[in-house]
């Protein structure tokens, strides 16, 4: 748990990094752009790839045992092939009909998103693979490494050449080429090899769909639900806006985001191995345990963030973002609901019942479309951010009615009432250090109340987390 936390720790410094070089060099119409295409990436690869790489990682460990996991890896490498080429031609005809506004050639827009799908999933599939066979120390390296390398060759780009997000993602994607190449030699070279020329039967493909299809179907609603804004906001209130208000979301988003991958990193493969069995009972301890270590931290992590709102942005953005604060606290909620439904909904993972996602993904796409259609004339961004908390909100509750049932989902609540009355103490702190400090000091004092506020949030973040770092697994 230690050398993850210190990994995770550098690379959100490395992200703290790469926000604050983006958002200097890029002005916003241009980080807007940038947003586009992530977007556009994250529909075919939460769609298309999501659902096969969470069976992959469901199965991982069986078929490690039994020495077959490269050759069920070599169909995923022509599968992603396959869908790389989908979503280059249904891109090209998504621009020529009007569908889509990227704000670039087509040429550069089908470079940037088939790039971005084939060496980010190859990236992600064989770095984290490393962790789920329990490789923690490759994972953090390699992981760090990406993330420099991505960082440094996308500010040799836009030094070199232009202040544009197409040179700003060209450099992205060197360093998770470069480094999706390295953990490619070293995942298949950890793993149990043994002759195997079996071939992919019926009985497999069903097995797959019938797990990956309602996952493909819930994921796309919540791309819908999560993402969808970014285009409506490009059409009705311009690029500049969308710059500003997802910068700001982004900062909690981020934050929460990397939190959350501390907690994944080191509990999902304990949890993917302690449910390898149709045992029920020990599938709710798992869960019990999972969610129990997760939830009292992650919600501490949203406290601290509603109480530095106004620091973290003139600390992680450029000057030209700094009106982006009042975007944070939507995001904040926002994200809490969205970590709270995947927690619930891996009790579906559990199951094998991913179908039980389903309805509140789709409550949860349909309200987010209406609301920022009905809220967008009158409130403009921030309309943007209530409809994505309160849509998110409502998937949380959905996907928690859904999987409630499955089997015993309660954990002692002790740790939550303790997190809610230090996220408080937490807040009323940094308003009144604000004020003893002036609200609007300089950098310094900034950094000093960052500093100060971060110092308290840790030693609590120490206490939440006492029992999981002295290896006890049973929550209080």
């Amino acid at each position: 748990m230690l050398l993850i936390a210190l990994g995770r720790i550098v690379q959100f410094l490395l992200l703290f990094v790469t926000i604050k070089v983006s958002t200097t060099l890029l002005p916003p119409a241009e980080m807007a752009k940038v947003f586009l295409v992530s977007s556009i990436v994250a529909f075919y690869a939460l769609l298309l790839l999501n659902p096969v790489g969470m069976f992959m990682n469901r199965r991982l460990h069986v078929w490690n045992e039994a020495g077959k996991v490269q050759h069920y890896y070599n169909y995923f490498w022509i599968y992603l092939v396959v869908v790389c080429g989908i979503a280059v031609v249904s891109l090209e005809l998504f621009v020529k009909v009007g569908w889509i506004g990227v704000h670039t050639t087509t040429g550069w827009a089908l470079l940037l998103v088939g790039g971005s799908l084939l060496f980010a999933t190859a990236n992600q599939v064989v770095i984290p693979g490393l962790n789920l066979l329990g490789y923690r120390g490759w994972f953090v390296v390699l992981t760090l490494a990406t993330a420099a390398m991505s960082l440094v060759m996308a500010i040799i780009s836009v030094i070199e050449f232009a202040p544009k997000a197409e040179n700003w993602i060209c450099g992205l994607l060197v360093g998770q080429l470069v480094f999706a190449l390295v953990g490619w030699t070293i995942f298949f070279g950890k793993l149990n090899v043994r002759d195997s020329s079996q071939k992919i039967t019926k009985r497999h493909v069903n097995a797959l769909i019938g797990f990956a299809w309602p996952i493909s179907i819930a994921v796309g609603l919540g791309w819908v639900q999560t993402q969808s804004y970014r285009f409506m906001m490009e059409s009705s209130l311009g690029l500049h806006a969308l710059g500003l208000f997802a910068a700001g979301y982004g900062i909690s988003a981020g934050i929460i985001s990397a939190f959350e991958s501390v907690f994944t990193t080191y509990l999902q493969p304990i949890f993917y191995k302690d449910i390898s069995n149709d045992n029920v009972l020990e599938q709710s301890k798992a869960w019990r345990e999972y969610a129990g270590a997760i939830f009292p931290s992650l919600m501490l992590v949203g406290f601290v963030i509603l109480a530095t709102a106004s620091e973290l942005t003139r600390a992680m953005l450029g000057s030209e973002y700094w009106l982006s604060s009042q975007f944070i606290v939507w995001g904040v909620i926002a994200e809490l609901a969205r970590v709270a439904s995947g927690i619930y909904g891996m009790i579906a993972h559990a199951r094998m019942k991913t179908r039980l996602l389903l309805v509140p993904s789709l409550l949860g796409a349909s309200l987010s479309i209406a609301l920022i259609w009905w809220l967008i004339p009158k409130y403009g961004s921030n309309g943007v951010g209530v409809a994505l908390m309160l849509s998110s909100m409502a998937a949380f509750i959905g996907t928690y009615i859904s999987t409630c049932n499955e089997f015993a989902v309660n954990f002692p609540r002790r740790m939550l009432i303790i997190s809610l009355c230090m996220g408080t103490g937490l807040i009323l702190f940094a308003e009144i250090l604000r004020w003893a400090m002036g609200k609007n000091g300089s950098l310094v004092a900034v950094a000093a109340q960052l500093f100060v506020v971060g110092i308290i949030f840790i030693i609590f973040q120490y206490i939440l987390l006492r029992p999981l770092l002295h290896g006890n697994r049973k929550h209080e």
